[in-house]
């Protein structure tokens, strides 16, 4: 009875934020509608903010994929050196498939001759794409709201497995350290 009810208001307050939010992300013409409500155009300009990663380098933003890049290859990542500038809109693209849903990029250029590809809405979240306040995402304080979160970050890490990106070793051992609170 407990799970039912756990269950229950996992999914209630998962309704609830959409419908509070009324945003649905996608794209339209050339632009990005993001879950906060954040839109981005191709041609606009975005202030990037801190990388992520432990050496300070941007773990959302990386080199953009190329048609001659091997398909599972490493892609480096944009320089810590970039913090606080001013990159260019190129294009935006969708990722993924109605079923397992889609994650939404954009090809940035960053004043180098390499593109840079982001995972927007990772980046927002992360701090690495510096948005207006009113678009920054609300803080999850309720240990649904938690849960649900854990849920996206597993449900991410298996679409990762599934486009054969990551190991299936790499996949359980992300999972099981999501599920352990680690």
């Amino acid at each position: 009875m407990k799970k039912i009810l756990f269950f229950s208001l996992v999914c209630f307050s998962t309704i609830l934020s959409y419908c509070q939010n009324n945003v649905v992300p996608g794209i339209e013409n050339d632009t990005l509608y993001t879950t906060s409500g954040y839109t981005i155009s191709v041609g606009q300009e975005i202030k990037l903010g801190v990388g992520t990663k432990d050496n300070g380098d941007f773990k959302f933003i990386t080199a953009a994929k190329t048609l001659l890049a091997p398909p599972n290859q490493r892609l480096p990542s944009l320089r810590s050196s970039a913090d606080g500038h001013i990159a260019t809109v190129k294009k935006i693209k969708a990722e993924g498939n109605s079923k397992n849903g889609y994650v939404y990029h954009v090809i940035i250029g960053v004043g180098e001759p390499m593109n840079y590809e982001c995972d927007v809405e990772s980046a927002i979240v992360a701090g690495e794409i510096i948005v207006p306040d009113q678009y920054k995402p609300k803080v999850k304080t309720t240990s649904a709201a938690q849960s649900f979160s854990v849920a996206d970050e597993i449900a991410k890490f298996k679409k990762l497995y599934d486009d054969s990106v990551i190991t299936k070793e790499q996949f359980e051992a992300q999972k099981k350290k999501l599920l352990d609170g680690n």
